[in-house]
């Protein structure tokens, strides 16, 4: 059986950078550990929230690993550009060594989304991914140059 971690990263009463490098060596001890897997949650203007975007905490993270792999347990798709999101995914697949899990999901708070002009309702839809007529249909973006990714589905 693997054993993995579901994080919220939840305010503290510390100041941030304090805060992030505990966590970043708290990560550093469950991959020493042996934890399989460690996946963060995404959250906006939250006390639950001090990782909205949780691909810049799994980057730090990717370089004070080795062998645990890393993600978000989802990324809320309607808040995100298509383009921009599939650049995100292939750095972080390049910079974990193919360690990288790819969640989505549509979100499920409905202030949250609110932040961003969205009604709950309206996000049901898992975003821009899923529509028709993808903005980058045929092409590739520089960053996911390489002709395989790290880790194959």
């Amino acid at each position: 059986m693997d054993l993995g971690i579901f994080d919220h990263l939840d305010r503290q009463d510390v100041p941030l950078d304090e805060f992030y490098e505990s966590r970043l060596r708290l990560l550093e001890r469950y991959d020493a550990a042996g934890f399989a897997s460690y996946h963060l949650a995404e959250h906006h203007a939250t006390p639950l929230g001090l990782a909205p975007v949780p691909g810049i905490f799994l980057a730090a993270a990717t370089q004070r690993t080795r062998k645990i792999r890393l993600g978000p347990c989802v990324y809320c798709l309607p808040l995100y550009d298509p383009l921009r999101l599939i650049e995100e995914v292939c750095m972080l697949d390049q910079l974990s060594r193919g360690r990288f899990d790819f969640g989505v999901g549509r979100g499920i708070v409905p202030y949250e989304m609110a932040y961003f002009n969205l009604h709950h309702h309206r996000a049901r839809s898992a975003g821009p991914l899923t529509r028709s007529g993808f903005p980058v249909a045929g092409r590739r973006p520089a960053v996911c140059d390489r002709k395989e990714p790290r880790r194959r589905p």
